[in-house]
C-alpha cells in the first residue's frame, strides 16, 4: 500500500505525472502538509511544459510557490471532493509565491482527464 505523501507514493506521482499532455506550464511546487499520519510532510513537485519531472520528499531550494494545508485538506483535493480553488478561498489552502501561475494556470492540466486518472491511480491503494 502506497502511504500517502511517502517516496513510494511520490515515486508513482512522478511516474505517472510524466505521462500527463505536454502544456504551457512550468512550475515547482513547495507543499507542507501538517496532520499527516506520519507528522508534518514537506515534498515537492516540479513540471516542465505540462508534466511532473521530479518529486521528492524534503525541500526545494528555490520554488516557484509554496503550498500549506492539513492532510485533511489534502485528502479531499486528492480525492476530488473539494477543488483547490476553493480551498483557497475558504483559507483552508495557503499559496506563497506565484500564486496565479498554481491557481489558474495550473488548472489547465488539473482539468485534464490523464490528471484525474493520475489521481484515481494515487489515491485507490489509500481506499483498499
Amino acid at each position: 500500500m502506497n502511504d500517502l505523501f511517502s517516496e513510494e507514493w511520490l515515486n508513482s506521482l512522478k511516474q505517472h505525472g510524466s505521462k500527463l499532455p505536454s502544456a504551457d506550464l512550468s512550475i515547482t511546487c513547495q507543499y507542507e502538509i501538517s496532520g499527516a499520519p506520519q507528522g508534518k510532510v514537506r515534498y515537492y513537485i516540479d513540471i516542465k511544459k505540462g508534466k511532473i519531472t521530479d518529486a521528492e520528499l524534503g525541500k526545494h531550494p528555490s520554488p516557484t510557490c509554496s503550498i500549506t494545508t492539513t492532510y485533511k485538506e489534502a485528502l479531499s483535493i486528492l480525492q476530488q471532493e473539494k477543488s483547490i480553488v476553493a480551498c483557497f478561498m475558504q483559507g483552508n489552502l495557503k499559496v506563497d509565491g506565484e500564486y496565479e501561475k498554481y491557481l489558474l494556470t495550473m488548472s489547465a492540466i488539473r482539468s485534464t482527464k490523464e490528471w484525474q486518472h493520475m489521481l484515481e491511480v494515487l489515491i485507490k491503494p489509500l481506499n483498499t
